[in-house]
């Protein structure tokens, strides 16, 4: 599955494969592609919203004041007014719009290791479409970590499938429930048997 989108001066697609999702961007010309795995995505989407209505409205602002410089010198014929102030004003205007819709964001912002994340654009191509590839996302996410992590090996290591369980659980790809009953099928491949007491785990060979 496929996710094209483009936002102002930016392209950006993201490819779901087996282990992985790819991912090229392409802004301002400059091209750009990496690999982030699975194991690497944490559970949780943000909603960010972000509008720069000062800056906006600076912008506006030297639009108008180059349209008055303009309207008098050119129309009223004012020769006390400089007829390249207009110019100057629409291009500082045209510069804040410019800055003013690149640090606009409305987007889904998914938490990644090492205090990174993804960037995915709520609007393009449209929002149930996005909404469904986040989904599948995730659904992919979670089936390969459960084919690769939550199954019980006799030839692996006890403590590491144990911890392998937690982990899983801490990303939000099993539940409490499924926790326990991954638990309970590590110690009977083991020949243990498991007793709860408080919150201690007590172990009997």
């Amino acid at each position: 599955m496929k996710l094209s989108q483009k936002n102002l001066f930016k392209k950006q697609t993201i490819e779901l494969q087996n282990s992985k999702i790819h991912i090229k961007t392409q802004y301002f010309g400059n091209k750009n592609e990496f690999d982030i795995s699975y194991e690497n995505i944490l559970p949780n989407k943000y909603d960010i919203k972000k509008n720069n209505f000062v800056i906006l409205g600076f912008s506006i602002f030297f639009y108008l004041l180059s349209s008055a410089v303009y309207y008098w010198r050119f129309i009223e014929g004012d020769q006390t007014v400089e007829g390249e102030a207009s110019i100057v004003w629409a291009i500082i205007g045209t510069i804040l719009l410019i800055i003013a819709l690149i640090s606009t964001e409305n987007v889904w912002k998914i938490n990644i290791v090492n205090n990174q994340f993804i960037k995915i654009y709520k609007k393009s191509p449209n929002n149930s479409g996005v909404n469904d590839f986040i989904a599948n996302m995730f659904y992919q996410r979670n089936k390969y970590l459960i084919e690769n992590y939550g199954r019980v090996n006799s030839k692996l290591n006890y403590e590491n499938q144990y911890n392998n369980f937690q982990w899983l659980k801490k990303m939000e790809v099993i539940n409490e429930s499924e926790f326990n009953s991954m638990i309970q099928d590590l110690d009977l491949e083991f020949g243990k048997q498991s007793n709860k007491i408080g919150f201690s785990r007590h172990e009997i060979n």
